[in-house]
């Protein structure tokens, strides 16, 4: 049982960034909620949530300025500033198996209608306009709502804070758990099957709906790779992909890639569009050709170590969740978040042998 609630606790702060501190939703069960409440209690930063924490500055990222580039990344060509360069990433985006997707997952680029399109080819970022339709995407904004559809199942819904050492906050955001089982989210999990055919539904890590509400709520710098003592094989290993679908638009909400090099000498940002999924790929796995040259042609460590799954960190992935802007509806910005491991994830958000893989509702 001890080893079980440790599981259980480990999941949820991954997968909330692994947050100082969190509000509970009154949706728990009784048994989870004393464990929640005990975690709590024991956290040596559990003041997080106390009246002072009302003090403390709201300070997520500093999106001005040019990144601060990897010697070894390729931009798209357009943005390329040299023939040099953007030779190499035409060269890497070449065919339907290119090179900048060596060491990632397999993408059908014929799968989604428009297909996906590179941002960024090194380390590669894609974008894939109309993942979900805009019906779509407002079933699956029903799963956030005070009386979700019937059909839902049990959701968990989490209020998440985080701060970072030197007491800027880090992480503002409300997390909604949903089961694979789940009808409202079966278009996600079939596309990301269609787009990424090699990927089994059993990588996929717990669904997270989120919601970024406001100019106080965002994501500062973070990578979403985990760190060695979470990479087990019971978590299906690291984390080699990472798929959010934006499921309405904002005022500003981009995702924007600290090092990476977008238009006009910028950082490269995505901005939310209803539908649209953001492809990324936090880890590289074994060797490959552009990873390598990336060790030699730089003196900053681009990779991490390997892991057991043959799997390294890429730390130019290293990104931020902007806070929305505007009024009304442009305030918010609602994203479904999914992770790929490297093998089958074992599911215990909600408890082991309560939410499998099994259940999906596939087409």
């Amino acid at each position: 049982m001890v080893n079980l609630i440790t599981k259980v606790m480990n999941a949820i702060l991954i997968q909330l960034g692994n947050p100082a501190a969190f509000s509970l939703s009154s949706s728990l069960s009784p048994t989870v909620f004393l464990l929640f409440l005990v975690l709590i209690l024991t956290s040596s930063n559990a003041d997080a949530l106390s009246s002072s924490s009302s003090t403390k500055t709201i300070s997520f990222i500093d999106a001005s300025g040019s990144p601060n580039q990897w010697p070894s990344a390729l931009p798209v060509p357009e943005n390329c500033q040299d023939e040099l360069t953007a030779r190499k990433s035409r060269e890497a985006m070449a065919g339907q198996s290119p090179s900048a997707l060596e060491g990632r997952c397999k993408v059908d680029f014929d799968a989604m209608g428009n297909g996906a399109r590179f941002v960024h080819v090194d380390p590669p970022v894609l974008v894939i306009d109309d993942f979900l339709t805009p019906k779509q995407c407002t079933d699956v904004l029903q799963l956030t709502s005070i009386q979700p559809p019937p059909d839902a199942g049990r959701i968990i819904k989490l209020e998440s804070r985080s701060y970072a050492e030197e007491g800027n906050k880090n992480r503002i955001s409300t997390t909604w758990y949903v089961r694979y089982g789940c009808k409202a989210v079966a278009p996600l999990l079939n596309g990301i099957s269609n787009l990424l055919p090699r990927v089994a539904l059993e990588q996929i890590e717990e669904l997270q709906l989120v919601r970024y509400a406001g100019s106080g709520q965002g994501f500062a710098w973070h990578e979403d790779a985990l760190r060695p003592e979470y990479t087990t094989a019971d978590a299906g290993g690291q984390r080699i992909a990472t798929c959010l679908v934006y499921l309405d638009e904002c005022d500003d909400g981009r995702t924007i890639f600290r090092d990476l090099l977008g238009s006009d000498n910028c950082r490269l940002a995505v901005s939310p569009k209803i539908g649209r999924a953001l492809l990324f790929f936090p880890s590289a796995t074994g060797r490959t050709r552009l990873g390598d040259a990336a060790l030699i042609s730089d003196s900053q460590k681009t990779f991490g170590e390997y892991h057991y799954d043959n799997t390294r960190a890429d730390h130019r992935t290293s990104h931020a969740g902007e806070p929305p802007s505007g009024v009304g509806s442009k305030r918010q910005k609602h994203i479904a978040q999914l992770w790929i491991h490297s093998a089958d994830h074992t599911p215990v958000v909600f408890g082991r042998g309560l939410n499998r893989h099994v259940e999906a509702k596939l087409g």
